[in-house]
């Protein structure tokens, strides 16, 4: 399913802005911020240029690379590889980059889908933007390690997600399940169809193992937590770059949140992005709790029932 707010009355089509009669989820680009984390994050554990108890000194609070500084939001002292993602570091997050290389990174990147089509059965979809590696600069890398310097759409990421969730295999989106005659054949039936295997089975469970720590208490997005579900996820919070100024601007933001449920056993992929909130621009913050709406609402439309948990914090250190 897909929708955009503000939408608009086809009815009265010409009453509305062109911004609202387009489906934003594969027509708009935006930059992910950290929601792409978590690509980076399976390419370093697949190509095993981290451990997942691995520490990171991120106590500084910024990190140079190129003659530019990239901070912390939150000051944070001597995380682990976990952490950096639960709390969402973008100096650990720069780290592990940085020890990928762009070659690797890239071809992570590419494999999970961005820069290309989804192939979804619905007209207008744009490529999205992922520059060659000849067309980076000397911080293109760390750029694109916290989620800048890339244009996404959010069905591209999400799809990205639902990769992790089904065990590392990536799918191409179909919204069309079957076509049938007036009279009732079916003319034609569309199957899920595999795309290819981005990471192992194994990597795709570690990573889900880290994301049930971003909901949990510590990280970034319990507002999302779904009661007798655990959820895996990652927030976001993207400055909106000002082609006015040629800079990131200081108070417009992207807000987002990307996961699924239950973590262990997915069966529902969602991704909710809001553009330029008022307010708090955190994704935890904004587009959790929409999250939590939608999945709550969503469960009680299927009929599954939302039980006690009685476990709620998941330690991936102590489980594996």
């Amino acid at each position: 399913a897909m929708a955009n707010m503000p939408a608009y009355n086809p009815n009265n089509a010409g009453e509305s802005r062109d911004y609202a009669r387009r489906n934003r989820a594969i027509t708009v680009l935006y930059e992910p911020g950290s929601t792409l984390k978590t690509v980076l994050a399976a390419a370093a554990l697949e190509e095993e240029v981290v451990d997942l108890d691995e520490e990171f000194d991120v106590s500084k609070g910024y990190i140079v690379v190129g003659g530019k500084a990239i901070r912390d939001v939150h000051p944070h002292e001597v995380i682990t590889f976990q952490e950096v993602i639960q709390k969402s570091s973008n100096v650990g997050a720069v780290q592990i980059g940085l020890r990928l290389g762009e070659e690797k990174y890239y071809r992570y990147l590419r494999s999970f889908g961005f820069g290309e089509k989804t192939g979804i059965d619905f007209p207008g979809e744009v490529r999205g933007i992922l520059r060659q590696i000849k067309d980076w600069s000397g911080t293109s890398l760390a750029a694109l390690s916290i989620g800048q310097e890339i244009g996404v759409t959010p069905l591209q990421l999400l799809r990205a997600y639902a990769a992790i969730a089904n065990d590392g295999v990536l799918m191409k989106p179909y919204i069309v399940s079957d076509i049938i005659s007036p009279g009732g054949d079916i003319v034609k039936r569309v199957a899920p169809e595999r795309e290819r295997r981005v990471v192992s089975a194994d990597t795709a469970e570690t990573v889900r193992d880290i994301l049930k720590m971003v909901v949990e208490e510590g990280g970034t997005a319990e507002r999302a937590y779904v009661r007798g579900n655990l959820v895996a996820g990652k927030t976001g919070t993207a400055q909106i770059f000002d082609p006015g100024t040629g800079r990131y601007s200081r108070n417009k933001y992207v807000s987002s949140f990307v996961g699924f449920v239950p973590a262990d056993n997915p069966g529902i992929a969602l991704i909710v992005v809001v553009y330029e909130p008022e307010g708090s621009a955190y994704g935890g913050v904004v587009a959790a709790p929409v999250f939590k709406k939608i999945i709550e609402d969503t469960f009680a439309y299927l009929d599954i029932p939302m039980e006690r948990d009685e476990n709620r914090i998941i330690l991936v250190s102590k489980a594996r």
